[in-house]
Protein backbone atom coordinates (compact mmCIF):
# COMPACT_ATOMS: atom_id res chain seq x y z
CA UNK A 1 0.00 0.00 0.00
CA UNK A 2 1.05 3.58 -1.21
CA UNK A 3 0.77 6.16 1.19
CA UNK A 4 1.88 9.36 -0.53
CA UNK A 5 1.88 12.79 1.34
CA UNK A 6 3.20 15.80 -0.76
CA UNK A 7 7.41 15.03 -0.94
CA UNK A 8 6.64 11.50 1.05
CA UNK A 9 6.31 8.22 -0.50
CA UNK A 10 6.50 5.33 1.17
CA UNK A 11 4.78 1.97 0.42
CA UNK A 12 3.56 0.11 3.38
CA UNK A 13 3.48 -4.27 2.76
CA UNK A 14 1.33 -5.98 5.03
CA UNK A 15 0.69 -8.98 2.95
CA UNK A 16 3.11 -10.84 4.98
CA UNK A 17 1.48 -10.46 8.52
CA UNK A 18 -1.33 -13.02 8.42
CA UNK A 19 1.02 -15.53 7.56
CA UNK A 20 4.49 -14.88 9.19
CA UNK A 21 3.97 -11.91 11.02
CA UNK A 22 6.46 -10.01 9.22
CA UNK A 23 5.99 -6.07 7.62
CA UNK A 24 7.55 -3.96 5.59
CA UNK A 25 8.28 -0.37 4.10
CA UNK A 26 10.03 0.94 1.73
CA UNK A 27 10.52 4.47 1.54
CA UNK A 28 10.36 5.96 -2.20
CA UNK A 29 10.88 9.52 -1.40
CA UNK A 30 10.91 11.80 2.06
CA UNK A 31 12.97 14.90 3.55
CA UNK A 32 15.68 14.20 5.37
CA UNK A 33 14.66 15.86 8.75
CA UNK A 34 10.83 13.82 8.01
CA UNK A 35 12.77 10.70 7.73
CA UNK A 36 12.11 9.94 11.98
CA UNK A 37 8.75 10.50 11.88
CA UNK A 38 7.81 8.82 8.83
CA UNK A 39 9.43 5.53 9.94
CA UNK A 40 7.85 6.01 13.38
CA UNK A 41 4.38 6.49 12.32
CA UNK A 42 4.38 3.73 9.27
CA UNK A 43 6.30 1.25 11.47
CA UNK A 44 3.51 2.12 14.16
CA UNK A 45 0.87 1.25 11.52
CA UNK A 46 2.19 -2.11 10.90
CA UNK A 47 2.95 -3.35 14.71
CA UNK A 48 -0.74 -1.99 14.97
CA UNK A 49 -1.72 -3.97 12.12
CA UNK A 50 -0.44 -7.70 13.93
CA UNK A 51 2.98 -7.10 12.77
CA UNK A 52 6.02 -8.74 15.75
CA UNK A 53 8.49 -7.61 13.13
CA UNK A 54 9.17 -4.76 10.87
CA UNK A 55 11.34 -4.06 7.92
CA UNK A 56 12.50 -1.23 6.40
CA UNK A 57 14.47 0.11 3.12
CA UNK A 58 14.72 3.24 1.74
CA UNK A 59 15.51 3.68 -2.38
CA UNK A 60 15.62 7.45 -1.62
CA UNK A 61 19.70 8.70 -1.79
CA UNK A 62 19.03 11.86 -0.07
CA UNK A 63 17.55 9.64 3.14
CA UNK A 64 19.10 6.42 3.69
CA UNK A 65 18.51 4.33 6.29
CA UNK A 66 21.82 3.45 8.92
CA UNK A 67 21.75 1.25 12.11
CA UNK A 68 21.37 2.67 15.18
CA UNK A 69 18.52 5.24 16.83
CA UNK A 70 16.75 7.56 14.53
CA UNK A 71 13.94 9.42 16.76
CA UNK A 72 12.57 6.61 18.54
CA UNK A 73 13.28 4.24 16.34
CA UNK A 74 16.53 1.77 16.52
CA UNK A 75 17.24 -0.32 13.27
CA UNK A 76 19.50 -2.91 13.15
CA UNK A 77 20.91 -4.22 9.67
CA UNK A 78 19.67 -7.56 8.66
CA UNK A 79 20.96 -8.25 5.08
CA UNK A 80 21.15 -6.82 1.25
CA UNK A 81 19.21 -7.32 -0.91
CA UNK A 82 21.94 -8.08 -3.58
CA UNK A 83 21.23 -7.98 -7.97
CA UNK A 84 23.49 -10.71 -9.45
CA UNK A 85 24.18 -11.36 -13.26
CA UNK A 86 25.55 -14.09 -15.28
CA UNK A 87 26.23 -14.68 -18.84
CA UNK A 88 24.17 -17.49 -20.93
CA UNK A 89 26.40 -18.82 -23.60
CA UNK A 90 28.04 -21.62 -24.49
CA UNK A 91 30.47 -21.63 -21.22
CA UNK A 92 27.64 -22.10 -18.53
CA UNK A 93 27.09 -25.83 -16.78
CA UNK A 94 24.03 -27.38 -18.07
CA UNK A 95 22.00 -29.59 -15.76
CA UNK A 96 22.29 -33.13 -15.40
CA UNK A 97 19.04 -34.41 -16.77
CA UNK A 98 17.69 -35.60 -12.92
CA UNK A 99 14.70 -33.05 -13.28
CA UNK A 100 12.63 -30.98 -15.71
CA UNK A 101 10.66 -28.08 -16.43
CA UNK A 102 6.82 -28.31 -16.71
CA UNK A 103 5.05 -24.75 -17.78
CA UNK A 104 2.52 -23.73 -15.68
CA UNK A 105 -1.33 -24.27 -17.22
CA UNK A 106 -4.10 -22.39 -15.38
CA UNK A 107 -6.16 -25.29 -13.91
CA UNK A 108 -2.79 -26.35 -12.17
CA UNK A 109 -2.33 -22.43 -10.58
CA UNK A 110 -3.86 -23.91 -7.07
CA UNK A 111 -0.83 -26.76 -6.70
CA UNK A 112 1.18 -23.83 -7.82
CA UNK A 113 0.83 -21.74 -5.25
CA UNK A 114 0.95 -24.37 -3.00
CA UNK A 115 4.56 -25.71 -3.39
CA UNK A 116 5.38 -21.68 -4.24
CA UNK A 117 4.56 -20.72 -0.61
CA UNK A 118 5.56 -23.86 0.84
CA UNK A 119 9.12 -23.63 -0.74
CA UNK A 120 9.60 -19.83 -0.30
CA UNK A 121 8.07 -19.73 3.33
CA UNK A 122 11.12 -18.97 5.14
CA UNK A 123 13.10 -17.01 2.62
CA UNK A 124 14.07 -13.28 3.50
CA UNK A 125 12.09 -10.60 1.84
CA UNK A 126 9.38 -13.32 -0.10
CA UNK A 127 6.19 -12.46 -0.47
CA UNK A 128 3.04 -15.07 -0.45
CA UNK A 129 1.41 -15.60 -3.82
CA UNK A 130 -2.24 -15.50 -4.03
CA UNK A 131 -4.40 -15.31 -6.70
CA UNK A 132 -3.13 -12.06 -8.25
CA UNK A 133 0.17 -12.72 -8.58
CA UNK A 134 -1.04 -16.10 -10.03
CA UNK A 135 -2.82 -14.28 -12.73
CA UNK A 136 0.51 -12.46 -13.28
CA UNK A 137 2.48 -15.06 -13.48
CA UNK A 138 0.16 -16.89 -16.88
CA UNK A 139 0.69 -13.38 -18.26
CA UNK A 140 2.83 -13.50 -21.49
CA UNK A 141 5.40 -11.76 -19.66
CA UNK A 142 6.69 -14.41 -17.63
CA UNK A 143 7.15 -18.06 -17.55
CA UNK A 144 6.62 -19.83 -15.00
CA UNK A 145 6.31 -23.96 -14.18
CA UNK A 146 6.77 -26.95 -11.59
CA UNK A 147 10.17 -28.55 -11.23
CA UNK A 148 9.92 -32.63 -11.67
CA UNK A 149 11.87 -35.14 -9.87
CA UNK A 150 11.14 -38.53 -10.96
CA UNK A 151 7.81 -37.41 -11.69
CA UNK A 152 6.56 -35.53 -8.62
CA UNK A 153 6.37 -31.84 -8.71
CA UNK A 154 9.33 -30.74 -6.01
CA UNK A 155 10.22 -27.56 -6.77
CA UNK A 156 8.91 -23.94 -8.91
CA UNK A 157 10.58 -21.58 -10.87
CA UNK A 158 9.41 -17.80 -12.15
CA UNK A 159 11.00 -16.24 -14.54
CA UNK A 160 10.23 -12.84 -15.65
CA UNK A 161 10.55 -11.78 -19.38
CA UNK A 162 9.98 -8.32 -20.06
CA UNK A 163 12.73 -6.30 -21.22
CA UNK A 164 15.71 -7.06 -23.05
CA UNK A 165 17.42 -8.87 -19.37
CA UNK A 166 15.39 -11.54 -18.14
CA UNK A 167 15.35 -11.72 -14.34
CA UNK A 168 15.13 -15.47 -12.11
CA UNK A 169 12.46 -14.14 -10.36
CA UNK A 170 12.18 -17.17 -8.20
CA UNK A 171 13.39 -20.88 -7.67
CA UNK A 172 12.26 -23.09 -4.42
CA UNK A 173 12.16 -26.67 -3.66
CA UNK A 174 9.93 -27.97 -0.88
CA UNK A 175 11.74 -28.92 2.21
CA UNK A 176 11.76 -32.21 1.96
CA UNK A 177 13.76 -32.34 -1.30
CA UNK A 178 17.06 -29.88 -0.12
CA UNK A 179 19.98 -31.08 -0.29
CA UNK A 180 20.40 -33.50 -2.91
CA UNK A 181 21.73 -31.13 -5.17
CA UNK A 182 18.29 -30.13 -6.91
CA UNK A 183 18.33 -26.78 -6.74
CA UNK A 184 21.45 -26.69 -8.43
CA UNK A 185 19.59 -28.64 -11.05
CA UNK A 186 16.74 -26.18 -10.93
CA UNK A 187 18.88 -23.04 -11.19
CA UNK A 188 20.37 -24.81 -14.44
CA UNK A 189 17.23 -26.02 -16.35
CA UNK A 190 16.14 -22.16 -15.58
CA UNK A 191 18.93 -20.84 -17.25
CA UNK A 192 19.17 -23.25 -19.80
CA UNK A 193 15.69 -22.55 -20.51
CA UNK A 194 16.34 -18.80 -20.72
CA UNK A 195 19.04 -19.16 -23.25
CA UNK A 196 16.56 -21.38 -25.50
CA UNK A 197 14.06 -18.37 -25.68
CA UNK A 198 17.58 -16.42 -26.97
CA UNK A 199 18.29 -14.31 -24.00
CA UNK A 200 22.08 -14.01 -23.46
CA UNK A 201 22.19 -12.99 -19.78
CA UNK A 202 20.20 -13.60 -17.25
CA UNK A 203 19.68 -11.52 -13.94
CA UNK A 204 18.29 -12.49 -9.92
CA UNK A 205 18.11 -10.81 -6.74
CA UNK A 206 19.20 -12.32 -3.48
CA UNK A 207 19.58 -11.56 0.48
CA UNK A 208 22.91 -11.41 1.61
CA UNK A 209 21.41 -13.33 4.49
CA UNK A 210 20.13 -16.38 2.43
CA UNK A 211 23.83 -18.19 2.06
CA UNK A 212 22.54 -21.57 0.91
CA UNK A 213 21.38 -19.88 -2.38
CA UNK A 214 24.04 -17.26 -2.83
CA UNK A 215 26.46 -19.78 -2.53
CA UNK A 216 24.84 -21.56 -5.02
CA UNK A 217 24.45 -18.89 -7.19
CA UNK A 218 28.28 -17.83 -6.81
CA UNK A 219 29.43 -21.69 -7.50
CA UNK A 220 26.82 -21.27 -10.84
CA UNK A 221 28.88 -18.42 -12.01
CA UNK A 222 26.79 -15.18 -11.01
CA UNK A 223 28.47 -12.38 -10.08
CA UNK A 224 27.59 -9.69 -7.90
CA UNK A 225 26.84 -6.21 -9.43
CA UNK A 226 25.78 -4.11 -7.14
CA UNK A 227 23.41 -3.73 -3.65
CA UNK A 228 19.51 -3.44 -4.69
CA UNK A 229 18.94 -2.38 -1.11
CA UNK A 230 19.79 -2.20 2.26
CA UNK A 231 16.93 -3.89 4.86
CA UNK A 232 16.75 -2.74 8.79
CA UNK A 233 14.58 -4.66 11.32
CA UNK A 234 12.54 -1.59 13.15
CA UNK A 235 11.82 -1.31 16.81
CA UNK A 236 10.10 1.99 18.23
CA UNK A 237 10.86 2.77 21.72
CA UNK A 238 8.02 4.05 23.87
CA UNK A 239 7.68 6.50 26.93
Amino acid sequence: MKQPGGDVEVERFAAEIAPKGKGYLAVRRCPPDELAHVLEREAGALFSAGARRVYAASTDPGAPLHEGKLGRCRLTHVHDMLLLRRELGEARPGPGGLAVLEPLRPAEGEAWLKIHNEGFFDVPNSATYGPEELETCLDEDHDCGFFLFEGKAVGVYELALAGQEPEIEGIALRPGFRGRGLGRELLLSAMDRLAELGFQSCFLRVASSNMPALRLYRESGFAEEQIHSKWFEVTVEHG
